[in-house]
């Protein structure tokens, strides 16, 4: 996963695809900027065991804002880890219908006892609904990063990015994309 994001923010996606979605280039970038010095400093993994619940609030389509919308978000992350990575599982519905699931891979970084910053990357399952924006196929990929602090190691707040398309793999003539920019409250529940 990280890998994935690091050549793509470095240059591995094509270039019509990374001119099109500068998004791209600030999750890859920002993994590689997190990722290298948690592994080259050994950053502790605080929360590593702990099973997460996340509720969200985000702007769908802030970047490009052809269809915005609001979305509500759930995730669920459960206290398994492999190598510093967890599963995580999420929901999202929007105003304008839209409805996404998926899976991904994080990794939660720990800049002392209170910062906190989470990559994460996964498929996704997209149904656009009736009014919600098209991206050319209802497989995609999710992937983005959030920023924030832990609370009194039972909770943490964050700000999140997040970037979905499919990257011309199902549909090569269309690939619109979108981001979502939101704010979200993780409960440790296990």
């Amino acid at each position: 996963m990280i890998a994935t994001l690091v050549a793509i923010g470095l240059g591995g996606a094509p270039s019509r695809a990374a001119a099109q979605d500068p998004a791209v280039l600030y999750i890859g970038g920002f993994a590689l900027a997190t990722f290298v010095p948690s592994v080259l400093l050994d950053w502790p993994g605080l929360d590593t065991h702990r099973t997460m619940l996340k509720a969200g609030f985000a702007r769908f389509d802030a970047m490009d804002r052809e269809n915005e919308a609001w979305d509500l978000t759930v995730e669920f992350q459960p206290g398994l880890t492999w190598h510093r990575i967890k599963p995580l599982v999420g929901v999202s519905h929007n105003s304008d219908g839209a409805t996404y699931a998926w899976l991904s891979a994080a990794l939660d970084l720990h800049a002392g006892e209170h910062l906190i910053a989470n990559i994460n990357s996964g498929p996704a399952f997209y149904v656009p609904g009736f009014s919600g924006k098209e991206l050319g196929s209802f497989g995609v990929l999710r992937s983005g990063f959030e920023v924030g602090v832990r609370i009194a190691d039972v909770a943490r707040t964050t700000v999140s990015f997040h970037h979905m398309s499919h990257g011309k793999l199902m549909n090569p003539a269309w690939n619109p994309g979108t981001e979502t920019v939101g704010v979200s409250f993780w409960w440790d529940i296990g």
